[in-house]
């Protein structure tokens, strides 16, 4: 009798989750943790209920029916989508604060990805070249509306990049002695926009970097669900639903180098997944020049890539094996190319950049938390501080996005397809490397993994939906509603959710720092400067505009002040107060944190006087007394 794969799988799952709610239930207690669990129970469950429906309803293909109906329908929700698109626009110029983003851009925003949703699943003649531009605007209007309202740069690592892409101008050569000194592609991508098109730093990566994600990322999820699944619907749905990801969104604002790396892994794989067996000679050339523009721009991509390609290839084996297939069709990648790729990059680590000194640290070290995260007991205990139902809106919908796309890794499973059995396989994996860790206290920058996840689960999870709904009712207007509005309930979720928004995150005010300055903070940064004889301690994030100094210590964390409410005792003279972190959290070590006292009344309690004061930002300096 033949082995039913995803039943084992999902037996496992079911097995796998339940085990993981009690440990977490006897160990830590976070519900939120816990809500992780039981998800992933439920749509193991789910699965198993809908599974006979599923693989009757889609044996093989699920194409047909994509050019059926007339186009009347499809131009109204085209009247509709740019209708609400100049709404949300005039909601953000009549907004009530500067830098906030009024709640009404988010509820237009989600209707927007309703209405897509539904344009995809009615069969009114829908064509990949009318809904992909509607899903590129609705990613350009929720990443771009946030770097545009504040002043500056969003983040702290974009600083240290703005530092690095100015040097590069400066000098017309890579600086040596950083980090990036060996792989800076993406430096020179922004360098290189900056100089041609004769713009600053922060427009310079919205136009080359962050665009590009916005773009590509979408569009070769959609190339791969085609291949995958050879369904329309399942390529616009993942599309979709990637550019209303909260990583995605969050790794498109403040654009860095693991995130350009990203394009290059995305566009790898739909080389080997698809353009492979169509023009591998093409494809090979191609899948070269990428593989080295990734180690070229980050480790961890890199890292991420080199995972990739071997479990690919270990899992067309597992599948080979379990399968007895023994089919003529090639290997989407060759244990070869794998090998290659890692020799590679090692080498490049080893004999160029140095990082495999870091690689070599964190195995000695056993990848424990403490190498990256080093905080006090009350730093790490602030998370849990947070009101549960605000903690639940934060991460319910990553937390849907990834239990969800269970499912559609299982019908990838049922259907017997090798190449389709490897790609979930991925996903689930890099999930695993981002989430085990917050319940094993050891740390590989998950947010990092769960960005990358979402490129890949984004694919099944559009396909699960569609099995949930069963392919005749999904193109029927009773079921498309239902579904459309899942996905715009998904997408509000993701798109206000601290990792997605920015700015003063409406429903999260005690879980989210601000990662912009004002007009107002940046101006009283630059009169302090001009004005101080000495460093100036301040909250962690001022920290940022040290890379941009010439004075490398302007700024020193007031880190152990802030939590203990106490200025003078550590010898500090200067103290600089934003006036916004008085009634918000905080950047505090390598967390967050929410003040317990009003450091403003408490520095003049101990001695220290005004010196400059601008609404926005105090100076306080202790003298003493003669």
């Amino acid at each position: 009798m033949a082995m039913h794969l995803d039943k084992v799988l999902a037996g496992t799952g079911i097995v796998v989750s339940a085990a993981l709610v009690a440990y977490i239930a006897l160990t830590t207690g976070r519900l939120i943790f816990i809500l992780a669990g039981v998800l992933t129970l439920i749509c193991c469950l789910l699965w198993l209920a809908v599974r006979e429906r599923a693989i009757r309803e889609f044996p093989v293909s699920w194409a047909g029916g994509a050019e059926t109906g007339n186009g009347r329908s499809g131009t109204v929700l085209l009247i509709l989508f740019f209708a609400l698109y100049v709404l949300s626009i005039a909601a953000l110029h009549t907004r009530a604060s500067l830098y906030e983003r009024p709640t009404g851009y988010f509820v237009l925003s989600s209707l927007m990805a309703g209405v897509i949703a539904l344009e995809i699943l009615l069969p009114h003649r829908r064509k990949a070249r009318r809904v992909l531009p509607q899903i590129v605007l609705l990613g350009v209007s929720v990443v771009w509306s946030q770097i545009l309202i504040v002043p500056g740069i969003l983040g702290s690592d974009p600083w240290w990049h703005r530092m690095f892409v100015s040097q590069i101008l400066d000098l017309s050569a890579i600086p040596g002695g950083y980090w990036y000194t060996h792989m800076p592609l993406f430096h020179l991508e922004v360098a290189g926009a900056s100089l041609l098109a004769g713009l600053d730093y922060r427009l310079a990566t919205m136009l080359s970097v962050s665009l590009a994600q916005i773009i590509i990322l979408p569009v070769v999820v959609y190339l791969l669900g085609n291949a995958l699944f050879e369904d329309e619907r399942v390529g616009l749905l993942a599309g979709l639903l990637l550019v209303t990801a909260n990583q995605q969104i969050g790794m498109s604002t403040a654009s860095i180098p693991n995130a350009f790396a990203a394009i290059f892994i995305a566009l790898v794989l739909f080389l080997l997944f698809r353009l492979k067996y169509t023009r591998p000679v093409r494809a090979g050339y191609l899948a070269y020049l990428l593989l080295a523009a990734i180690i070229l721009t980050h480790t961890i991509a890199a890292a991420c890539m080199a995972l990739v390609l071997f479990v690919v290839w270990g899992a067309c084996r597992v599948h080979g094996r379990i399968r007895d297939d023994a089919a003529a069709k090639p290997y989407p990648v060759t244990l070869g190319l794998a090998s290659l790729f890692l020799a590679a990059m090692l080498g490049w680590w080893y004999f160029v950049s140095g990082h495999i000194a870091v690689l070599a640290d964190l195995i000695r070290q056993g990848f424990t938390r403490t190498y990256f995260i080093q905080n006090p007991a009350v730093i790490d205990a602030y998370p849990g501080l947070v009101p549960v139902p605000e903690q639940i809106f934060n991460n319910i919908g990553m937390f849907a996005f990834f239990t969800v796309s269970l499912i559609g890794i299982f019908y990838l499973a049922a259907r017997r397809e090798r190449n389709g059995f490897a790609f979930g396989t991925v996903g689930v994996i890099l999930l695993g490397i981002g989430f085990f860790p917050l319940i094993t206290g050891l740390s590989f920058i998950e947010h990092r993994w769960w960005y990358f996840s979402q490129i890949l689960l984004a694919v099944p999870l559009a396909a699960s939906l569609l099995l949930v709904a069963g392919r005749r009712q999904a193109g029927r207007m009773p079921a498309a509603l239902i579904l459309a509005a899942c996905v715009g309930l998904l997408a509000f979720t993701m798109i206000a959710s601290p990792a997605a928004d920015t700015g003063i995150p409406i429903f999260s005010p005690n879980s989210a720092v601000r990662a912009g300055f004002t007009g107002s903070e940046l101006q009283a940064i630059d009169t302090v400067d001009g004005m101080r004889a000495e460093s100036i301690g301040a909250d962690r994030y001022v920290q940022v505009v040290n890379y941009i100094n010439p004075d490398p210590v302007f700024i020193v964390p007031a880190d152990d002040m802030l939590i203990e409410g106490a200025y003078r005792p550590y010898g500090m003279r200067a103290i600089m107060v934003r006036e916004y972190i008085r009634g918000h959290p905080i950047f505090c070590y390598d967390g967050m944190f929410r003040l317990t006292h009003d450091p403003q009344r408490t520095l003049v309690g101990e001695g220290y006087g005004r010196v400059y004061e601008s609404g926005s930002v105090g100076l306080f300096r202790y003298n003493d007394p003669e």
